[in-house]
């Protein structure tokens, strides 16, 4: 408003009416940015991380970590039965209950399978950067990148895995 004439100022006018011609440029973040920084957060918010790498589901009940099933044998040798294994692609057979050491079991030392399969859940390792899980799924921490998440973080970064 003119402050003398109390009548609304039409350069002030025009000046509002070209700026609102004015072409606007909006940014939209990408798909993929949005997800890094939603795993990047997620990941952060971990403080603690699990003490186990597998559980019976049946005999235990479900934590928060985001883990899927793993099949799990005994094998025997010469009378000698072993605790649960699992067949790591990389480690070879390790024990559930340590799960980072390798073992000596293999058909070639003379071990062969005794019970039949079962089944056991195994952490789930997602990379940080790219939010996809470390496939083969391994239970050692395939490298730096990579950092064990909660179900409810994994799943709302990445839908798909809710499936398995």
């Amino acid at each position: 408003m003119n402050q003398k004439s109390g009548k609304p100022s039409q350069k002030r006018r025009a000046i509002l009416q070209g700026s609102l011609a004015a072409p606007v440029v909006l940014t939209v973040s990408s798909a993929s940015a949005t997800t890094m920084t939603t795993l990047g957060k997620c990941m952060t918010n971990i403080t603690e991380q699990p003490s186990k790498f597998f559980l019976d589901l049946e005999t235990e009940p479900k934590d928060k970590w985001f883990r899927r099933p793993v099949t799990v044998v005994k094998l025997s040798k010469e009378g000698v039965e072993t605790d649960w294994l699992y067949l790591d692609e990389k480690l070879g057979y390790v024990l559930l209950g340590s799960p980072l050491q390798k073992t000596e079991y293999s058909a070639a030392t003379g071990w062969t399978q005794v019970t039949a399969e079962d089944t056991r859940w195994a952490l789930v390792w997602l990379d940080s950067k790219s939010a996809q899980p470390y496939m083969p799924l391994q239970v050692e921490k395939p490298t730096s990148a990579y950092q064990v998440s909660t179900t409810t973080c994994a799943c709302s970064v990445n839908p798909v895995l809710r499936q398995g």
